[in-house]
């Protein structure tokens, strides 16, 4: 299998597009593969896909798996088209998401590496920015809403989790029934909760049927706020619940201890 045809294959690559050429560049250690959009292929409006005529090209670098060890770009002269609605724009590549450095691939390589490794290890390991792992994860999780069904939670679970040991909140809203994550926000506020409720129509507040939660006062003045009947929907975490118990408890054993000592008696 010859070189070029070797890369198309592994790459993916469709009819409107071909390796032009590879080059293998030491002193840098990488291999830049070249691609091309094939001649005569009719143009459409990435946003619309109304036909519309070529206007100009555009270099541009994604960087994919690596080929054994050598970083591998791909670089293309990407067409841009000018559409009648909406001017001149970028055609969009199969290997690529727009606005992306990086090959769909790779992509999908760094996203498998964040389940298994904080994104200190993964920068380190794949010599990426924090801002490039941030943006990959930012588009994993825009794919992820596309494809979700819209909500219809019945069970919600309100949480919040530290960041390793610091004392950085975040609240978690969860869907008890299926594991699903339905909403992160960045603190414990109210608001944020409260915001993400706004964001539900009537129908989906009215669905809800339970509530669970710890006792933290701005989760529950948010519910209290939101959701329909919300006295009789929140569930409070009973290992909560056993906490305040137990304090009362030892508060009155310490009130009633010092009285009992005031009076002598033992």
């Amino acid at each position: 299998m010859r070189t070029k045809e070797f890369y198309a294959r592994i790459l993916g690559i469709d009819e409107g597009w071909r390796v032009a050429d590879v080059e293998l560049i030491l002193s840098t250690g990488e291999v830049q593969v070249f691609v091309e959009q094939r001649p005569k292929v009719k143009q459409e409006c990435p946003i619309c896909g109304v036909p519309s005529p070529g206007y100009d090209k555009r270099r541009r670098q994604w960087r994919h798996l690596d080929t054994c060890q050598y970083k591998t770009i791909l670089v293309a002269d990407v067409p841009r088209i000018k559409c009648k609605e909406h001017g001149v724009v970028i055609v969009k590549v199969p290997w690529a998401e727009p606005g992306s450095r990086f090959s769909a691939l790779f992509e999908t390589l760094v996203i498998d590496w964040l389940n298994e490794a904080s994104t200190q290890a993964v920068s380190r390991q794949l010599k990426l920015s924090w801002n490039a792992i941030d943006g990959i994860m930012q588009r994993a999780v825009k794919r992820g809403m596309a494809r979700r069904a819209s909500l219809e939670p019945k069970h919600i679970g309100v949480d919040e989790t530290a960041f390793r040991k610091r004392h950085d909140y975040v609240a978690v809203v969860s869907d008890q029934d299926t594991g699903h994550v339905l909403h992160v926000a960045e603190d414990r506020k109210k608001a944020n909760l409260k915001d993400w409720y706004d964001g539900l129509s009537d129908e989906q507040k009215t669905a809800i049927k339970s509530v669970s939660m710890d006792m933290w006062p701005a989760f529950i003045n948010a519910t209290l706020e939101s959701i329909p009947d919300a006295e009789e929907k929140i569930a409070f975490d009973k290992f909560h619940v056993a906490k305040y118990l137990g304090d009362a408890v030892d508060k009155v054993r310490r009130q009633e201890h010092k009285a009992l000592m005031a009076e002598g008696r033992y």
